[in-house]
């Protein structure tokens, strides 16, 4: 629960941050936590104490606040994507519970352990939810994802290799002055850290997925929202894992270097299934591939079922403890930082039959790395 709030808790922030009208921290906690200033904390409750009107507010780095209510505080609560002070809704001390993201005014403790409310903001925990779920069922149906093979600036139009079960297929997306552009930064490992960008940021070879409408035939695509980055994807065996520093060592297949991977708490880990790999390779499930040979044409029930990015988002997840030195995984990641050492967006395990068969199913291991760039 606390994951999913601290999630809900970042993306709370930035909105704060231009609605609330509140000044730039003069400085941060100690411990570095940017979610508490000299005059306010930022964070999901974890505890009410109802006895002596306090209320326990857990930051995203986990850092506690105890926060004490009374007669004088202010009560509001912020419906999903509002942006203006004036559609707030007033509530009571009453209108919030455990799980609710919230965001609290006063004056800190020295020790920033204690804070009495002069103004108290909360979103509920369960409209974030259903946010969430109408977002992701919207990149669902009107979303394609794919990677720039050819730009046209003139024009305002992205050419992409789309993915889908049938492989590539070509689509421009031809973008508009209402488009809403985003951005992955070096080392952004979630969809909502993307940052306000444009046109100017896409280069070819980026990852993009848009949300829009596409054509009758399928060739064109109008969108509202573009969000891209440029990705790299690394595969090869684990040669060292230490999971309490969420740390694994990979020989890197292409380099033939040792690269470090930082696996964090919004990383995502899948395993990849009999499944998606028959997709991939044309083999069916439960049949062994042997590499250098030329794949069967089937027709699995894995190619059949769609979008070859939803079924990797449905792949079965699984934690960093069940890996062991050995393993061939994929690890992708954004570029732009220490080559030797990569904070990982996904880290894909089962890949073997994909690194050990022929070139061609090689490059759709990295095919499948570029799929991390994920949703909402």
């Amino acid at each position: 629960m606390l994951k999913q709030n601290s999630k809900a808790s970042a993306r709370f922030m930035f909105l704060f941050c231009a609605v609330v009208c509140v000044s730039k921290p003069l400085f941060a906690q100690a411990s570095g936590d940017q979610a508490i200033t000299p005059t306010s904390v930022l964070g999901a409750v974890t505890e009410l104490k109802t006895d002596t009107r306090e209320v326990v507010v857990t930051t995203a780095a986990g850092s506690k606040v105890t926060v004490t209510l009374s007669d004088s505080t202010v009560f509001m609560r912020i419906p999903p994507g509002e942006k203006t002070k004036d559609r707030f809704i007033k509530i009571t001390a009453t209108d919030f519970g455990v799980g609710d993201s919230v965001y609290a005014r006063g004056r800190i403790s020295e020790d920033q352990k204690t804070m009495p409310a002069r103004e108290f903001y909360v979103m509920s925990k369960g409209e974030i939810t259903d946010k969430r779920d109408r977002e992701r069922e919207a990149w669902r149906t009107r979303g394609i994802a794919g990677t720039v093979t050819a730009l046209k600036p003139e024009a305002n139009e992205i050419t992409i290799d789309a993915r889908t079960a049938e492989g590539p297929k070509p689509i421009v997306i031809a973008a508009s002055t209402g488009t809403k552009y985003r951005r992955y930064a070096p080392n952004s490992l979630r969809f909502s850290d993307a940052k306000s960008g444009s046109f100017a940021d896409l280069s070819v070879g980026d990852q993009v997925r848009a949300l829009g409408t596409k054509s009758s035939d399928g060739a064109r695509f109008t969108p509202d929202e573009i969000v891209s980055g440029s990705f790299q994807t690394l595969t090869g065996t684990i040669s060292e894992i230490d999971a309490g520093k969420g740390e694994l060592k990979l020989s890197d297949q292409t380099s033939h270097q040792s690269v470090t991977v930082v696996v964090k708490k919004d990383s995502t880990l899948r395993r990849l299934t009999p499944e998606l790999l028959a997709a991939l390779t044309q083999t069916p499930p439960g049949k062994s591939f042997e590499p250098g040979a030329a794949p069967p044409a089937v027709s699995s029930p894995a190619r059949a079922s769609g979008d070859l990015q939803e079924m990797f988002d449905q792949l079965p997840t699984f934690t960093l403890s069940e890996l062991k030195v050995g393993d061939a995984i994929l690890v992708s990641s954004t570029k732009g930082g220490d080559a030797m050492r990569v904070t990982a967006i996904a880290v894909v395990s089962g890949v073997g039959p994909l690194l050990q068969s022929a070139q061609g199913d090689r490059r759709k291991a990295v095919a499948l790395g570029q799929m991390s760039l994920g949703g909402p």
